[in-house]
Parts: C-alpha cells; sequence; structure tokens
C-alpha cells in the first residue's frame, strides 16, 4: 500500500500529514513486527527533554519529545519535527509500564502513529520502534535535559457571538476531512482555542479578533486561518493557508441550521 500518497494530500497544518515523522516511511519501510522494545524492567521516571531520530529507510527524521509525569503519576508530553515546522504536538495518549513507554500520535484522517519502546537502565536513552499501523522502523532518542513545555499563549477575549463550537470541512481531492473549531471566552479576560482534523488530537491555536474578522495561528505547526462572522453569526467564512496550500473553508456553529 502507497501510505506516502494518502498522507501527504493532507495538510499537515491541521493533521501534520506532511509531518516528517510519517514522511518516507509509506513505501520504503519493511513489513515487520515491532524488533524492540520489550516492557519489563523497573521502573523510571522518563520525565525531560528527549532528542533523536526515527530512521527511515530514505534519511533519518530528526524528532524531540518531551514527557512528564503529573501529579497522579499519569505520563503527558509533546512531539517536535524542527524540520517541519512542528513544535510541541500533543500526544494523544501517553503510558509507562515499568521502562516501557508508549506514544501515541493521532494527527487525523488515517489512525495513529506511535512510539513504542525502553527507557534505558541508566536513564538516559529511549529507543525502540515507531509504527504506522504494521509498519516499523527503529528510532534512538537521548535525554538532553528538562522538558521544555511551551506556556499556553494568552489571546484577547473575543466577541461573545464568536464563542462556541464550529465545524467545517476539508475537500481533499474527492475525500472531506472534518474539521472542529473552538473557541472560549476566560474569566481573566482572555480567550482560548483550539482546532482538531478528523480523529486528531485538538491543537492550540492564537486568536487575534479584529471586530467581526478574526485570524486563527497555530501555535504548534505553521497554519493560519482568516474568516469573517456571518451577519447572522451562524458562519465563519474565510481562508486556511499553510506554506503553499490555501483554500476556502467555512465554519459553521454546532448545532445552526
Amino acid at each position: 500500500m502507497n501510505l506516502s500518497n494518502r498522507t501527504t494530500r493532507l495538510p499537515r497544518a491541521l493533521c501534520s500529514r506532511r509531518d516528517a515523522l510519517i514522511l518516507s516511511l509509506a513505501v520504503f519501510v519493511a513489513l515487520a513486527p515491532p524488533t524492540r522494545g520489550h516492557a519489563g524492567g523497573s521502573g523510571v521516571d522518563p520525565s525531560g527533554h528527549w532528542q533523536g531520530s526515527i530512521h527511515a529507510p530514505s534519511q533519518d527524521v530528526e524528532v524531540a519529545v518531551d514527557l512528564a509525569l503529573d501529579k497522579a503519576g499519569k505520563l503527558t508530553g509533546t512531539m517536535s519535527n524542527p524540520g517541519e515546522h512542528i513544535s510541541g504536538y500533543p500526544f494523544a495518549t501517553a503510558s509507562l509500564d515499568g521502562d516501557a513507554v508508549r506514544l501515541e500520535v493521532r494527527t487525523g484522517g488515517s489512525g495513529a502513529q506511535t512510539f513504542s519502546g525502553n527507557v534505558s537502565a541508566d536513564g538516559k536513552s529511549l529507543s525502540g520502534d515507531f509504527l504506522i499501523g504494521i509498519y516499523s522502523v527503529p528510532f534512538d532518542l537521548q535525554r538532553s535535559g528538562d522538558a521544555q513545555f511551551a506556556p499556553s499563549r494568552k489571546s484577547p477575549a473575543i466577541d461573545a457571538a464568536l464563542s462556541g463550537q464550529w465545524s467545517g470541512s476539508l475537500d481533499l481531492g474527492g475525500k472531506t476531512l472534518p474539521l472542529v473549531l473552538t473557541l472560549s471566552n476566560h474569566t481573566d479576560g482572555t480567550s482560548a482555542g483550539s482546532w482538531a482534523a478528523g480523529d486528531g488530537t485538538a491543537t492550540p491555536v492564537a486568536i487575534a479578533p479584529h471586530a467581526r474578522d478574526v485570524t486563527l495561528t497555530s501555535t504548534v505547526t505553521s497554519a493560519a486561518y482568516t474568516g469573517t462572522l456571518s451577519a447572522d453569526g451562524k458562519e465563519i467564512s474565510g481562508t486556511f493557508s499553510e506554506g503553499s496550500l490555501k483554500q476556502p473553508i467555512t465554519f459553521r456553529r454546532a448545532g445552526a441550521r
């Protein structure tokens, strides 16, 4: 199956399909089960900033992973791909079992991509397999310091008419990818927003409102959207852009007719 044709058609801004995590794996990777990464060993704390590569057959793909344990001991984290201008993409799920770590990336449209590996006994390296369905290639990461999570971006308050959940879609060569946009005001006079494509993880956007116009800029990719709220408050019509891609998108308020 030629996964590259399927994945690179999706704009990486909302669904990261051109993310180099997937780039070049599709056609060349061997059809094989994971070769490394077995649960077991004593419990470890994988918190920190990890840097290294996914070893795709055509080239190494540089990635960074930031992990932390919350007060309840639950693992959370993000991944970055400097080559594709992706920084701090949140994992859909993250789990720790002894020294075994499993990190799932969901960008929407075609299932999950997963880091499945183990932390070394000295806590300095994390290695295993990067999985896309039944395909796998090895990855190796080295701990280089504390986790580097970007602070939450604060946006100015928005008009109440913009607040709420909005739905739209992208037409990708005859295939439709649903999009969900969520905008809300906080009691401290700021606002927050996020968007998600298909079954992908919601990622944050910075909001710049101006009267009935609004510009949304992804804080984890190089994507942006500029639109105008309709007079009846039921639609936001505008243009989505990311790199050379420009496509009109109309978001409709959830429940609006």
